[in-house]
């Protein structure tokens, strides 16, 4: 137990967070400076008070109650850091402007934060520096296009690859095949899966001698398996027991403190798009 309700001796385990600046307890309990009167997440990146000068609460509110003002670097009020907003915003302005050019200058504009601080930042939260998750993000959004019919030029330029051969060059690895195959159904195409679990329930990679063709996550391993068969229809598809595949789809979970408060279908997304550019 860190902090009872009414607790304001600081804790050896809550005095050890605030420490090492932990943002696993962000949210847990707050802490506050006798000498300045401003209370602060744990993982506030302010010089620490003394032990001695320091003073824990359950709550924001129950620290505002005794008088304490929040810390305008770590907004302690807030369920997101603002290192933590900065990452949402970047993450959903991806997902809503696949069909535009993206730069690392045009994200640090959406996210406040310097380039070179942006790429640190959103590697650290989400795994993957933001052009590794756009490149995953546009390929899972041409295979939808293709499926839903439109033509490999159309789908092409609306997810903003700009031009056949950007497309050819992007989709190598990350379709396993060519554009033309895919949208046949993998006819002819020999695809091998492996479901393994996950921290948001099990997923299956597919794979063919060309890379990966398929990252499906859910929550019924029977279910993937038919989802992949409708995505491939034509293919040959065979299960396997890949060491390879288990091992990334291993060292793709994290217990980063953002992606618990994130919406459950973005998780899945960056899950999905950690397991592709492992494997691609």
């Amino acid at each position: 137990m860190i902090v009872t309700e009414g607790t304001t001796e600081i804790t050896n385990t809550a005095w050890d967070a605030v420490l090492k600046k932990d943002r696993h307890y962000d949210g847990k309990f707050v802490y506050a400076a006798v000498t300045t009167g401003i209370y602060c997440r744990p993982s506030c990146p302010a010089r620490n008070p003394q032990r001695r000068n320091t003073l824990i609460f359950l709550t924001a509110a129950e620290a505002e109650r005794q008088g304490y003002v929040a810390c305008l670097r770590c907004h302690p009020g807030s369920p997101l850091t603002p290192a933590e907003k900065s990452i949402k915003a970047t993450l959903d302005y991806i997902e809503t402007h696949l069909d535009q050019t993206m730069n690392l200058n045009t994200l640090s504009q959406v996210s406040g934060l310097s380039p070179h601080h942006l790429r640190e930042t959103f590697k650290q939260i989400v795994g993957l520096s933001p052009k590794a998750f756009c490149d995953a993000r546009r390929i899972a959004r041409f295979k939808q296009y293709l499926r839903a019919g439109r033509s490999i030029t159309n789908a092409c330029y609306e997810v903003g690859y700009g031009s056949s051969r950007a497309l050819y060059e992007r989709t190598n690895k990350g379709l396993g095949m060519t554009p033309a195959a895919y949208r046949r159904g993998g006819k002819g195409v020999h695809i091998r899966y492996t479901v393994a679990g996950s921290e948001l329930g099990p997923i299956l990679t597919a794979v063919t001698e060309h890379g990966l063709c398929a990252v499906l996550l859910g929550e019924d391993e029977d279910l993937l398996v038919r989802e992949l068969r409708e995505e491939f229809p034509k293919a040959d598809l065979k299960r396997e027991s890949s060491a390879k595949s288990k091992t990334a789809m291993h060292s793709c979970q994290t217990g980063e403190p953002l992606l618990s408060k994130l919406p459950m279908s973005l998780q899945g997304r960056i899950l999905q798009a950690k397991v592709w550019n492992n494997l691609k």
